[in-house]
């Protein structure tokens, strides 16, 4: 049986952390900016990274895993503006 994976966006508003490592962008944790810090989800794996366009605007896309769930963050760097994904296997 093959499984499905899903990428469900989210309609939450988050802030990232993201550090500059040897040229490459590389999140570190994110946040619900509608939550407290203590429900920062700290990324433990960077999966893969890509890139595609909405219109005029690059937008760099990170699948990520904190160890126990999935998530596609997507930095639009024209807005410098970031959408969450939550990823649902089923």
């Amino acid at each position: 049986m093959a499984t499905t994976v899903q990428t469900k966006p989210s309609s939450a508003s988050i802030r990232v952390a993201l550090v500059i490592e040897s040229g490459k962008l590389k999140p570190v944790w994110f946040e619900n900016t509608g939550k407290s810090s203590a429900d920062r989800i700290f990324i433990r794996q960077i999966c893969s990274v890509w890139n595609h366009h909405e219109g005029a605007a690059k937008v760099i896309n990170f699948a990520v895993n904190d160890g126990s769930s999935s998530y596609v963050l997507a930095l639009n760097t024209q807005e410098f503006t970031w959408e969450l994904g939550v990823v649902e296997e089923g």
